[in-house]
């Protein structure tokens, strides 16, 4: 019996991508996997056209592809995938259309990426794959949308449509749909997910690994959008407050002018510096690299018709859509001493999927193309499948200054994390004003930023969304309100909200810590580059936990930091979520057991984080910024140890700047704790300092004991 759908003989071909994910292809009799199906969202591998094929003649049964099972039946097409003894997954595909329908399970979902509003938990929601962007009633109070056709289940199973890319997946019923265009084509991946991690992992190894980004790229990220006030150029005056206030900061953001009344350009789109706001370019760069601050520019208005590469060769100059044409117009703006070390690509809610991934492209390829040792960084609204590997950072858009807004960038920043990318951040305070907009809300946003991967401030009132603003002005008819009319809640803050001494002291205390807590938020970094995504969901560490798999109010930030942020405006306690175990408050050291909901103080400056028993923090001293040099020896080293458990810990170090990682340039500092028999092990391996030897302080939690130890890395 013959495979049909919409009157069209087709085919089932099946490949082992990993030990844990199998391929399976739908395609009309006579084509070619590799000629039909577009590997350019994918990883940078060869992609051999499948081994195993059915085309029908050989009728209904059982085969086997790697370690997965498959069975098939026909009329209704039916494939079922089993591996380890466990049914993975069962995929019915309608003759009629071609829609792929799969059983949800009882437990919650996951992924999709970003945007929409069901979270953390995808279940009952149809999620049109073909929107882009910012889009009314998503971007306002949530999230602009990227879009990712990656479905994951609680019960240990995921699925990836990678084509046809343009569709819907509804999650309302108990059995979900994959509805698609034309009917006779389909491309699912099928992951067995034994343990919650696995589902980032397979994602990301076949999508593409991302590469690691700058050290000072975690670091404080200061936006700015009008450059230019009453005559006051703040460009040099404000960044030098933060570092006489001693604010930590590494990177200055410049918007584009037409985003604002003054930016670092002349207009949108535009690549010659504005005069007024930068008048001697080289000059005013040199100052703010002198004062060790990293600089990145804002550019719009690309091409709907990108394409190409900055490699390719015999380019029309008058192919303008072309990337390398493209590229030559960033390079004319920083071929100066005046260059800039990031570019912050915005918009293109309107480019497809091809454009998007190729703008990725372009702004690392091109970059590696003027500098081939040291890390590219970029920051994107758009993006797709396929485009970690070019390393851009994702932010969730331009979003309502509102704490619900708030309350869900921390669900939202989880399903990224598992579908999307594993570098991403938000608008800290929200980029709409709103009378809802004051200190507070600053303030807290600022601490959830803290402990994401990346941590920025931006939004309107630009001088409200920094440290120095709410005491360098007195009210608001000093600055530009930047209002945007026809936005949801949009309008002024309160009038009475300046100024606000608090916020001064505060920010200083909470990017202390960001700072003092690098060298673990940077091994997070290098994990992420393995697949392991710096936030994850309670979930993944408590997989039997019905209630952690529903929380998207707190996640682990790496492994040792469960994180609660708070939401709500004035409150001074809040309610956290422990999983089973014992888990210590970091901020006054008492010790709970999980499996319940405790109430823990939550003072301004104190977002409620808990270690668990044998967790591991990594710290070094506080800092202003980031060296972008590489270091001619060990940083200084605390390594806090949680004690009530044993501890594993392996921590990953490297120049920062290089692709000598590529190259295994790194040193590696390896913990083991027996808290039996209360012994610590430590040791260290090295290719950037062999032989040296290095002070490591130990302190021991929650009795605070300490110890110097010295390693000798090999």
């Amino acid at each position: 019996m013959n495979y049909n759908i919409a009157g069209q003989e087709v085919k089932l071909c099946f490949q082992t991508l990993s030990e844990k994910t199998l391929r399976m292809c739908v395609l009309p009799v006579g084509e070619s996997v590799k000629d039909v199906f577009a590997t350019f969202d994918l990883d940078a591998r060869e992609w051999e056209e499948p081994s195993t094929v059915l085309n029908g003649e050989e009728g209904v049964g059982t085969l086997q592809v790697g370690g997965y099972t498959v069975s098939v039946q026909a009329s209704p097409l039916c494939v079922s995938f089993t591996r380890c003894g466990k049914l993975v997954q069962k995929l019915a595909l309608s003759e009629e259309d071609g829609t792929v329908s799969f059983p949800t399970g009882k437990r919650a979902l996951y992924g999709l990426g970003h945007g929409y509003h069901e979270h953390p938990d995808r279940r009952g929601g149809d999620y049109d794959l073909r929107k882009n962007g910012q889009l009314k009633g998503y971007h306002e109070n949530y999230s602009a949308i990227s879009p990712t056709p990656y479905v994951i289940s609680a019960e240990g199973w995921a699925l990836y449509f990678h084509q046809p890319w343009k569709g819907d997946i509804d999650l309302r019923g108990e059995t979900g749909c994959f509805r698609k265009y034309p009917p006779q084509y389909c491309d699912v991946f099928v992951v067995d997910c034994e343990e919650p991690m696995d589902a980032p992992r397979e994602y990301y190894s076949f999508t593409g690994l991302p590469p690691m980004p700058p050290r000072y790229a975690f670091g404080y990220q200061q936006s700015y959008r009008t450059l230019l006030h009453n005559g006051v150029n703040y460009v040099v005056k404000t960044a030098k407050w933060m570092r006489e206030h001693k604010i930590p900061c590494d990177m200055l953001v410049y918007l584009g002018t037409g985003y604002c009344d003054n930016g670092w350009n002349s207009y949108n789109g535009n690549f010659e510096w504005h005069p007024e706001v930068f008048p001697d370019p080289a000059e005013t760069m040199k100052e703010l690299h002198d004062l060790d601050y990293k600089i990145s520019l804002h550019v719009t208005r690309c091409f709907t018709g990108l394409h190409g590469s900055v490699h390719d060769e015999e380019v029309s100059p008058l192919e303008y859509d072309h990337a390398k044409n493209y590229w030559k117009r960033h390079i004319e703006t920083i071929h100066t001493p005046a260059q800039n070390e990031a570019w912050w690509p915005d918009d293109a809610d309107e480019v497809d999927m091809a454009q998007r991934l190729t703008r990725h492209r372009m702004y690392y390829e091109g970059s590696l193309e003027l500098d081939p040792d040291t890390r590219p960084l970029q920051m994107q609204r758009n993006t797709f499948p396929g485009a970690n590997k070019w390393g851009g950072i994702i932010w969730s858009g331009d979003i309502i200054s509102e704490w619900e807004t708030l309350k869900n960038q921390v669900p939202i920043g989880l399903n990224v994390a598992l579908s999307c990318s594993p570098f991403w951040g938000t608008d800290t305070g929200g980029f709409f004003s709103t009378p809802e907009y004051d200190g507070e809300l600053w303030m807290r946003w600022l601490e959830y930023s803290a402990f994401t991967p990346f941590c920025r401030g931006h939004g309107r009132p630009s001088f409200l969304h920094n440290p120095w603003g709410w005491t360098m002005f007195q009210s608001l008819d000093e600055m530009p309100l930047e209002l945007a009319p026809g936005v949801l809640h949009d309008g002024p803050p309160a009038a009475d909200i300046l100024p606000d001494t608090r916020v001064e002291g505060h920010n200083r205390t909470v990017l202390n810590l960001r700072y003092e807590l690098l060298p673990y938020i940077y091994n997070l970094c290098h994990e992420a580059t393995a697949g392991v995504p710096m936030m994850r969901p309670l979930w993944c560490y408590a997989p039997d936990d019905d209630t952690a798999a529903g929380t998207g109010s707190e996640y682990f930030f790496g492994e040792s930091l469960l994180v609660a942020p708070v939401t709500e405006k004035g409150a001074r306690e809040w309610d956290v979520y422990l999983p089973q175990g014992s888990w210590y408050h970091y901020w006054t050291g008492r010790r709970y057991e999980g499996g319940r909901t405790v109430r823990v103080p939550a003072p301004l400056g104190q977002i409620p984080l808990f270690v668990p028993a044998g967790g591991v923090l990594a710290k070094t001293a506080a800092a202003q910024s980031i060296s972008k040099e590489k270091p001619q020896d060990f940083d200084p080293l605390t390594l806090e140890v949680y004690t009530g458990a044993n501890a594993s810990y392996e921590l990953y170090e490297d120049d920062g700047i290089s692709l000598g990682y590529q190259r295994g340039e790194c040193s590696r500092t390896r913990l083991c704790w027996d808290d039996a028999a209360q012994r610590l092990t430590l040791e260290g391996t090295s290719t950037l300092f062999p032989g040296k030897t290095r002070k490591v302080d130990v302190v021991f939690l929650p009795e605070g004991r300490k110890e110097t130890h010295e390693i000798t890395y090999r």
